[in-house]
């Protein structure tokens, strides 16, 4: 049985986001989640290389942010 894809355009970034972490296998919708996140406004990215405490910050900062559910 086919199932239809929701509409990722229609779709706002905090339902994509969801969607996403239940659909990790589902390779379009990240792609559309990514290119959003990457052309939104108001987004702070950070353009250097990383070094291993840079990485071990981001590590807990995801886990925490995973860890309370936030966006």
């Amino acid at each position: 049985m086919m199932t239809l894809k929701p509409n990722f355009q229609q779709m706002s970034r905090k339902e994509l986001r969801t969607y996403v972490l239940a659909h990790r296998e589902d390779d379009e919708a990240l792609r559309i989640y990514m290119d959003r996140l990457h052309n939104e406004s108001g987004i702070i990215r950070h353009t250097g290389g990383l070094n291993e405490e840079d990485f071990n910050q981001l590590e807990q900062l995801i886990e925490r942010r995973v860890g309370n559910g936030n966006t």
